[in-house]
């Protein structure tokens, strides 16, 4: 729930993000210097009207929308997003180098979130009118793709040690998966699935491309428990070093019913 203190006078001290979902919107955040000040809402969508018409329902309904705050991240998930080495990316380039990866979508907004620890640049479709609407809507607020927090946050941890980390993040029908070496970006792609199976045969050609060590190098599974189970039974059989990741920000979460995601966590984590 929205705490009551969360008023205009002091969000600034608070760090916020919608989290932008094909059937709805988690907004959430935290006061980095009080501890148990997390909060997070659910908004879902009724699908009677376009997704803008929801949004601006959502938020001009509730004021602190409008408030300024430490920081205001709006986080896409989904769609279609590709990463470009900072050597050969020009900004004024951008929509070429996405319509050159992806089929020509007018009614996409191309977005650009650098990744500094990887002299790299996120790039991701946005629906034009959501982004109009949010960055007129909102304060200061920063677009960024939820591949984003979790590249950056895996490649920390993957700096002082030796094995590769795999990470595959399982979505309803999709699944990202990221592969670090000590900082250094092996492998990132995005996969539709419709069963375990598929989602597998992936990860595991994605091992052999990568040149995995199946008993040094770690895989790191995370999402709804019911859709990794069955692929951590299997993956398990050929790569020793495999788990489930659900972790919490202990400091901040406040006992709310639901679960932090991932790329949420990672997000905190990274500091962004």
């Amino acid at each position: 729930m929205i705490p009551d203190k969360l008023t205009a006078d002091l969000s600034e001290n608070y760090k916020v993000s919608i989290r932008l979902m094909p059937d709805g919107l988690y907004f959430w955040g935290y006061n980095p210097s009080e501890n148990d000040s997390f909060f997070i809402e659910s908004f879902t969508y009724e699908r009677q009207v376009t997704t803008v018409e929801e949004l601006k329902n959502i938020v001009f309904e509730h004021p602190c929308f409008s408030f300024s705050y430490q920081s205001f991240h709006v986080v896409h998930v989904g769609g279609k997003y590709t990463i470009i080495p900072d050597p050969v990316f020009i900004e004024k380039e951008k929509d070429r180098l996405f319509d050159f990866c992806f089929p020509k979508d007018p009614s996409l907004k191309t977005i650009v979130h650098p990744v500094h620890a990887l002299d790299a640049s996120i790039l991701f479709g946005l629906d034009k009118d959501v982004y109009a609407f949010l960055l007129r809507s909102l304060t200061n607020p920063q677009f960024i793709h939820s591949i984003s927090p979790l590249l950056i946050a895996w490649q920390k941890k993957s700096l002082p040690v030796f094995p590769k980390l795999m990470h595959v993040a399982m979505h309803q029908t999709t699944l990202d998966v990221l592969c670090v070496e000590q900082g250094n970006l092996l492998f990132l792609n995005s996969y539709s699935y419709e069963n375990s199976q598929d989602a597998v045969y992936y990860i595991m050609y994605i091992c052999k491309q990568t040149g995995f060590n199946q008993l040094e190098d770690y895989i790191t599974v995370s999402g709804r428990q019911d859709l990794c189970r069955p692929v951590l039974s299997v993956i398990h059989k050929y790569v020793k070093k495999t788990n489930y990741f659900q972790h919490k920000v202990s400091n901040y979460q406040d006992g709310s019913a639901l679960e932090l995601t991932p790329d949420m966590i990672a997000l905190m984590e990274c500091g962004l």
